[in-house]
């Protein structure tokens, strides 16, 4: 397109080298828009759409593109930050700031070193050690202030092993019972013996919180031992 061609039809004509140089400054305008070899700045542009040869940036960063591979590193101080901030809110952070230290150290109670390379002992919760630790009940009698029998028995809780020691003076029958709630007993086993002795029984995987041992022998010494553990 060429703007020479162009005429004044108003009033007042304009002098010929004056038209000339306004229909050239339109020539080069026009190319600057069109031949896509010159830079243009603008402040804001408006479009319907736009198609571009070459990738465009954005806040001097190049756009993503469909398939394009993303690189971590490039947001990786907006997202470490975004997620400090994600932790920092949370409960979590409120239950990890009390048990670690400004060093990331976790808290325990230091008591002394065990061996010349300085290894220590670490204080273990009490409700943890007594929930490890074994329970035992004992009891016995003796032939002649056994009138009624004997029964032992023993709240284990969730201790899952129990071992039973009985001891009869004569012959007659051993009850091994377990229950819920200490008072409706179950027969978990019968050991019955000829002559007088004695044995340990061991079980396992009992999930009652409660094990009696109990006889019904009179006027023999009898003895009876209930240890539970995990």
């Amino acid at each position: 397109m060429s703007w020479r061609g162009l005429r004044y039809k108003g009033t007042e004509v304009l002098r010929s080298t004056e038209w000339n140089a306004v229909v050239d400054a339109l020539n080069d305008l026009y190319g600057i828009f069109t031949s896509g070899q010159s830079d243009i700045a603008v402040d804001e542009l408006n479009a319907r759409t736009a198609h571009f040869r070459e990738r465009p940036d954005v806040g001097g960063r190049p756009v993503l593109l469909d398939d394009d591979p993303v690189h971590i590193a490039s947001f990786y101080d907006t997202a470490k930050r975004q997620i400090t901030e994600a932790f920092d809110a949370s409960q979590l952070y409120n239950i990890w700031s009390r048990a670690v230290d400004d060093y990331g150290r976790v808290g325990v109670r230091i008591y002394e070193p065990v061996d010349t390379e300085g290894r220590i002992v670490v204080a273990t919760p009490a409700e943890l050690l007594s929930e490890l630790s074994p329970v035992s009940a004992t009891g016995s009698v003796t032939a002649s202030s056994n009138t009624s029998g004997l029964t032992v028995q023993l709240n284990k809780g969730g201790r899952p092993h129990v071992n039973v020691y009985y001891s009869l003076g004569g012959p007659g029958t051993v009850y091994v019972e377990v229950s819920l709630n200490g008072s409706a007993w179950h027969v978990l086993d019968t050991i019955t013996i000829s002559s007088p002795g004695d044995g340990v029984k061991i079980y396992q995987g009992v999930a009652y919180p409660f094990v009696r041992v109990r006889t019904t022998l009179t006027g023999a010494d009898v003895a009876f031992e209930i240890v539970a553990s995990r």
